[in-house]
């Protein structure tokens, strides 16, 4: 069957439209019209398990996203948006094995570097989790949430000097964001932490 090109980006960005206006089950229907009209369009198949996975249908999300890695095995996103379900399932060891897979085709990917991180943190490896967000931060480093992750997980070894470093990081990343709510937030952690140094001293 020969891909009605147009009409599958039609109902894709209807699918768009009704997801903004969180109205899950309409996208889901619009972006499943979409892959129909045309099978090429993982686009409709990511965008599809993330409603899926709004509305809490995880099972349903993961399995768009593994036909849109059949699709388009070497794209990483649907591996991103796969460990994203299962950390949201908790299902920690699926969520590592997700973003593994598609680490070992997008090994300079930091966004399954983060998911691979989340997942280990919530399965106590927290080394690994540090190591991790270590790796993501090579790749990504504008994210402040990640930085923020990171700390928090340097608060568990109580590194209390590399903790106050990661929230000033977030902190000037939210202010370059102007977001200053955020950033006043991540500085008040800072200062907590130089403090816990400083009594360790």
């Amino acid at each position: 069957m020969t891909p009605d090109v147009q009409a599958a980006q039609q109902w894709l960005a209807q699918g768009r439209i009704f997801r903004k206006q969180g109205q899950n089950k309409k996208a889901i229907e619009a972006f499943k019209k979409a892959f129909d009209a045309d099978p090429g369009l993982v686009e409709a198949l990511n965008e599809m398990g993330i409603a899926h996975v709004h509305v809490g249908e995880q099972t349903e999300a993961i399995e768009a996203f593994d036909r849109a890695i059949k699709v388009r095995p070497a794209d990483p996103t649907a591996h991103v948006n796969k460990a994203e379900a299962y950390l949201t399932l908790g299902a920690f060891d699926d969520a590592l094995r997700s973003a593994e897979a598609g680490l070992r085709i997008a090994p300079q990917n930091g966004m399954l570097f983060v998911k691979r991180a989340r997942a280990l943190e919530c399965l106590g490896r927290i080394q690994e989790a540090v190591d991790s967000y270590n790796e993501a931060l090579k790749y990504e480093s504008e994210n402040p949430e990640t930085w923020k992750s990171l700390a928090l997980c340097l608060d568990a070894q109580e590194k209390w000097d590399e903790v106050a470093r990661a929230y000033m990081i977030a902190a000037n990343l939210h202010k370059k964001r102007g977001e200053m709510q955020d950033a006043e937030s991540c500085l008040k952690f800072a200062n907590m932490a130089k403090d816990s140094s400083a009594g360790m001293a």
